[in-house]
């Protein structure tokens, strides 16, 4: 006749070891999630998660990287990674490896000369309205506005004087553009910008503020 103090030992024995695989399993699909530490262009160090690959990479790479389900418009790219490569854009683009389209779903950076803390001098009902119209401008329709915060709680102030973040269409159809900007420790005014379709924003967002509250001062 089994025990029951047998029977249990025996359960225990099987639950610990269902738990050891779980826990492998578990570790190693998040190890596919880890970022890399990379150097930007600008000489700061951000934490790029390992699904996404620089504008640093060719063609080739991406092509490779990003896999056959998704359309990829070499022509658009071809131009971009040349421009991003050039002294005169000042622009470094991140783009998603897989699942996404990149030329309508990425992170880029730039850095312009300027002071964050001049920002402050105004209301932020007016930077809010100038924002629009710059991007309205760039993107040369009405955008609509979806969001305008200073210092939201999602971004990392570090030693920036202050965080904007901005929220509005995108400059594709069913887009969005999301847009912090503040100071990094180099003294110059640094912005970090999503570009998303719709229905990936939620997704890609987390990793934009991930990207962003990375960055080394």
């Amino acid at each position: 006749m089994i025990s029951i103090e047998n029977t249990l030992n025996k359960f225990k024995i099987i639950y610990v070891r269902n738990l050891i695989v779980i826990l492998f399993i578990l570790l190693f699909s998040i190890s596919e999630l880890f970022a890399k530490e990379v150097r930007t262009r600008y000489g700061f160090y951000i934490d790029l998660p390992n699904n996404y690959i620089s504008s640093t990479a060719n063609m080739d790479d991406l092509l490779k990287e990003s896999g056959d389900d998704v359309p990829i418009n070499k022509d658009y790219f071809n131009e971009m990674l040349a421009g991003s490569s050039r002294s005169d854009m000042n622009i470094e683009y991140f783009f998603p490896k897989k699942k996404y389209n990149p030329e309508f779903n990425n992170i880029n950076i730039t850095m312009m000369d300027g002071n964050v803390r001049e920002f402050l001098e105004f209301t932020k009902k007016q930077i809010c309205s100038e924002m629009k119209v710059m991007i309205s401008g760039l993107y040369n329709k009405n955008v609509r506005e979806y969001g305008c915060e200073i210092n939201p709680k999602k971004i990392e102030k570090k030693s920036s004087p202050a965080v904007f973040y901005f929220i509005y269409d995108g400059p594709f159809k069913n887009t969005k553009v999301y847009m912090a900007m503040l100071q990094t420790k180099f003294g110059k005014m640094t912005s970090f910008t999503m570009v998303c379709e719709n229905k990936n924003c939620s997704k890609i967002l987390k990793d934009f503020i991930s990207i962003t509250n990375s960055r080394s001062e």
